[in-house]
């Protein structure tokens, strides 16, 4: 493994055989019986099953982490498929059980009393997973899964017909870029006819998915699945928090937006904005692209983030080199961008689509923060202390995001790097509303019971008005109604509003670094390297930021912001 940095190489094992395959549930329960075998009287003991436990979790979460990505690159391979459904479907319920089963034995052992301060919030995890399990919910957790990997394979197999070729729909992005708005309209046509085929199917495997996650809920004694889900996610804010937030964003973010794209509609010399006209230039220029090629895609990306932080970028350049990366778009890859981590060995691994767009440098440095992330605290000793909660993981992303700015001129260079620098700060405070969207829609599907999917397809259509009422959708009302149909909202539910969080704080993280840039990237890798050692709000506050829903916080930041706009290159 030469060329890898030692910070990429796998960590050794410390208990589980190697060789055992989590998916032989005979062979995983039989590692269970070793570890409920073991006594457990005093601290020490107890300490040293829980390490060995934490490390067979490893394992079954790497094996879902890899039948996941190899599922997602390629829907169309059989034996790919056929791995994953033996992981949701044999080695998931199983690990759920036992995985039940040591929570009890951990959490009613009176040596937990004398574990060490470093064991507190596991503890304090261990509490919050033992309350929500229920045996009858064993295998709706393996239905749920089934279910995502129902809508992956569908998203997969879509394929765009377009002037005589045939793309997958990743591919059609780089076209609604085009200065050509005949070109864009058919592209986005073309698309939209592919996903409005499938709305219907996909309708129904979203509502066997409200079933099956209301049955948790149910099961865990609580009113609905959103109750479940704010506690499985171990959020320590409210419902109305996020709803607050919601309202924060179309007060005050929304119009800011709403007068962008008026000056772009005007720019644009158009009537209206019709969804194909909000990602062209708006002066009719040519598209700006990014590296290309998914090599020269990262290695552009690790020179930027080796301009911010050496030490940083040499990991990041390491990872290809160590088969983390999966940048290609091909045919049956189902998933635009994500970070998943292999447990076991310690190592995070990244899968996204490169289709030549500027945006492909901001999905890959936002994929390259969370993988920073992991690795600057995998040497934490439990799986629960080397990656804290969502809302910290995307600040991290995000804040990674925006603090590589002042470097890309590794990308691009003269007036293509201003076009890069300024368009960004739109983008980023233009995906706010999209934030509050999909996150309001899954707050109105979870708490109203027995709706239609006629019912969910008008919510959506009056989210579009609420949050991006600067669209002209006349005509594409199917299409319309069909926005929700997403990754996250099927596989990853109430998996958003952390989007928004993070996106305020790595914001303020951004425009502190104005001030000072050394001394806030120091603060911010020495909060990346806590992992999840210390409550949310402590990682927040140690990286710079905080966590806020309010007005007044959302309305500075976006004044700071916008101010910075036209402003001079970072030299």
């Amino acid at each position: 493994m030469s060329g890898i940095p030692d910070g990429l190489r796998p960590y050794p094992r410390r208990w589980v055989p190697a060789g055992l395959d989590p998916v032989d549930v005979d062979a995983l329960a039989r590692a269970y019986d070793a570890l409920e075998a073991r006594p457990v009287g005093t601290p020490a003991e107890l300490e040293r099953l829980i390490l060995d436990w934490d490390e067979l979790e490893c394992l079954t979460e790497e094996a879902h982490s890899v039948a996941f990505a190899d599922m997602t690159g390629d829907t169309t391979r059989a034996d790919f498929a056929e791995r994953y459904a033996a992981v949701a479907e044999r080695m998931v319920p199983l690990a759920e059980e036992r995985r039940a089963r040591m929570e009890r034995r951990v959490l009613d052992a009176p040596a937990a009393a004398g574990l060490g301060p470093g064991f507190e919030l596991f503890l304090a995890d261990l509490r919050v997973g033992a309350a929500l399990f229920h045996e009858d919910s064993v295998a709706l957790r393996a239905e749920e899964l089934r279910l995502g990997h129902e809508f992956e394979v569908t998203a997969g197999a879509q394929r765009v017909r377009l002037r005589g070729e045939v793309l997958p729909v990743t591919r059609v992005a780089p076209l609604l870029e085009s200065p050509d708005r005949a070109l864009r309209e058919e592209a986005w046509r073309a698309r939209a006819a592919v996903q409005t085929a499938d709305a219907d199917a996909l309708d129904g495997v979203f509502g066997r998915l409200l079933e099956v996650r209301g049955g948790m809920a149910r099961n865990a004694g609580l009113a609905d699945f959103r109750a479940f889900r704010f506690r499985e996610l171990r959020r320590d804010y409210t419902p109305d928090d996020c709803l607050a937030l919601h309202q924060a964003i179309e007060r005050v973010v929304v119009p800011v937006v709403a007068a962008e794209m008026e000056r772009r509609r005007e720019r644009l010399g158009l009537d209206s904005l019709r969804p194909w006209d909000l990602a062209a230039d708006p002066d009719g220029r040519e598209p700006l692209r990014g590296p290309g090629d998914a090599g020269r895609l990262a290695d552009g990306c690790a020179r930027v983030l080796g301009r911010m932080d050496p030490e940083l970028g040499a990991l990041f350049g390491g990872m290809a080199a160590a088969g983390l990366l999966d940048l290609e778009s091909r045919p049956g890859k189902a998933s635009p961008g994500f970070m998943t981590i292999f447990g076991l060995r310690r190592l995070p691994f990244v899968s996204m689509s490169a289709v030549g767009t500027r945006r492909d440098v901001d999905t890959l440095v936002h994929e390259a923060g969370h993988s920073l992330h992991y690795l600057l605290a995998r040497h934490h000793p439990l799986r629960l202390l080397r990656f804290p909660r969502l809302e910290m993981v995307e600040t991290a992303a995000m804040a990674t995001e925006l603090l590589a700015r002042p470097y890309l001129d590794e990308v691009w260079r003269g007036e293509e790097l201003r076009r890069a620098l300024d368009d960004r700060i739109v983008a980023v405070l233009a995906l706010l509303p999209y934030y509050a969207m999909v996150d309001a829609f899954q707050h109105w599907a979870y708490t109203r019971p027995g709706h239609s999917a006629a019912e969910r397809r008008e919510h959506w259509r009056g989210l579009e008005a609420r949050f991006r009422p600067w669209t002209d959708w006349t005509g594409l009302e199917d299409a319309m109604g069909t926005g929700w149909q997403l990754h996250h909202v099927f596989a990853l539910p109430f998996y958003y509003v952390e989007y928004a969080i993070a996106q305020v704080a790595a914001l303020r993280i951004w425009l502190a670094s104005l001030r000072d840039r050394r001394g806030t990237l120091e603060r911010f890798r020495e909060a990346l390297a806590l992992g999840g050692t210390r409550p949310l709000p402590e990682l927040f506050r140690a990286a710079g930021t905080e966590m806020s829903f309010d007005e007044a916080t959302l309305r500075e930041v976006v004044r700071d912001s916008m101010a910075q706009v036209g402003a001079a290159a970072p030299a």
